[in-house]
């Protein structure tokens, strides 16, 4: 009796362990069955299947996936809005109507519940949007098979690392698939709008093989394009330069039209015109073309007069080293004043993209090897991970609040 009776409190101790170690098993269960987190979910799924396929667990699980905020199903929705297809069904009907269009080569009901990576985003927006293949430089951590994934670089969506690394199998956090969302949405507005460019190589794309702001924009967010930038080209008038007011006259003699305009230039000025005046008033039918600041006025004439109702973006060039750093920066800031006059909306890359390619570390990962420089970065001409980082996103936002004011 004495050793039985001993054993008494230790019994009680582990009926009473058991039974806390139950409690708390049942609220992990509940609180993990009511997680938005998809891999969780999957789980849930996995366990309740091998348990007893209780479809009525099953149906009210799926309903609790559809509602997290990223997940296959969820982006394939979103991926199907911005391309005009009207969203019917649960998951399964999603995910058909994505394989339908080509846009997943299989798919299983446990892809509902799989979680979003960037490896996934980027082989369904590619094909999607209907993206062409895009080489954005050496990306260390992807193969030769996923050139979708360069493409989801050149134009944006996953800027490489420092070790020139994307990560496709991230993945995707909230703020990414908000992110992703925005830029979906930004699609659907702007796709069909017509470009009309103008202005000197940094317009042109020499850094980037001839593809250059308005190229890229128009990939990215299926526009039409058309760039009369050329290489070398300045406001003023040079006898060695082309003349970018002779761009716009060029266009429209050609009978162009343009949802949106956008011109850049000055950069090569810096160095071969004079700076010139500001002139009070808008009349510039006999403006001297010959300095910078009389060019750029005439320009801005040109195009109120050729394209009355189409807005116009002045896109000021980031910081970069044209051997003045002071004269480099009155002339953009004479620039910005003009635009302000003419109440041109400008996009100032110099003071607001943070992109500076005086900077050694800055020019040899954004601007490109030129060969004439014995395939040096030449620390002007951004390449396609410079345009894409530093240069799209601040233009494509004013390009889609200009057209959609347009539309109000």
């Amino acid at each position: 009796m004495k050793r039985f009776s001993g054993k008494i409190p230790i019994i009680a101790a582990a009926v009473l362990l058991t039974l806390v170690i139950t409690v708390l098993g049942c609220v992990s269960a509940v609180s993990a069955s009511s997680s938005r987190r998809a891999s969780n979910a999957q789980t849930a799924l996995i366990s309740a299947d091998s348990a007893d396929k209780n479809t009525s667990y099953a149906g009210w699980l799926n309903n609790r996936i559809q509602q997290a905020s990223h997940n296959r199903v969820k982006w394939l929705g979103e991926l199907l809005k911005a391309t005009g297809h009207e969203v019917t069904g649960g998951g399964d009907d999603i995910l058909r109507q994505a394989y339908d269009l080509g846009w997943i080569p299989a798919y299983s009901m446990t892809d509902m519940y799989m979680p979003l990576s960037r490896r996934y985003v980027g082989y369904t927006m590619t094909r999607a949007l209907d993206y062409p293949e895009s080489y954005a430089g050496y990306i260390a951590d992807i193969t030769k098979d996923e050139s979708y994934m360069s493409t989801m670089a050149y134009l944006g969506y996953f800027i490489p690392d420092i070790n020139n690394e994307i990560h496709p199998g991230a993945t995707i956090t909230s703020e990414e698939f908000d992110a992703l969302c925005d830029e979906l949405d930004r699609y659907s507005r702007l796709k069909g709008k017509s470009i009309l460019s103008f202005g000197d190589s940094i317009m042109y794309g020499s850094g980037n093989d001839g593809a250059g702001i308005s190229d890229m924009i128009a990939v990215k967010y299926g526009m039409i394009c058309t760039d009369y930038a050329i290489p070398g080209a300045t406001f003023g008038i040079c006898d060695e330069k082309e003349h970018i007011p002779d761009q716009i006259r060029k266009a429209y003699a050609a009978h162009k039209t343009a949802d949106i305009i956008l011109i850049n230039g000055g950069t090569n000025d810096v160095n071969h015109t004079a700076l010139g005046e500001m002139k009070s008033g808008f009349d510039m039918s006999r403006r001297s073309e010959k300095e910078l600041s009389g060019a750029f006025e005439r320009s801005l004439w040109l195009l109120r007069t050729y394209w009355r109702d189409t807005p116009v973006i002045y896109i000021r060039a980031h910081n970069m080293e044209l051997g003045d750093d002071k004269k480099e920066k009155i002339y953009g800031e004479r620039c910005m004043e003009i635009a302000e006059k003419w109440s041109v909306r400008a996009v100032d890359l110099y003071n607001d993209s943070g992109l500076n390619t005086e900077d050694a570390s800055m020019r040899s990962r954004y601007t490109y090897l030129n060969p004439y420089t014995g395939y040096t970065c030449d620390a002007i001409h951004p390449n396609a991970i410079g345009y894409a980082k530093y240069y799209l996103p601040l233009i494509t936002k004013a390009a889609d609040a200009e057209l959609t004011e347009e539309a109000r």
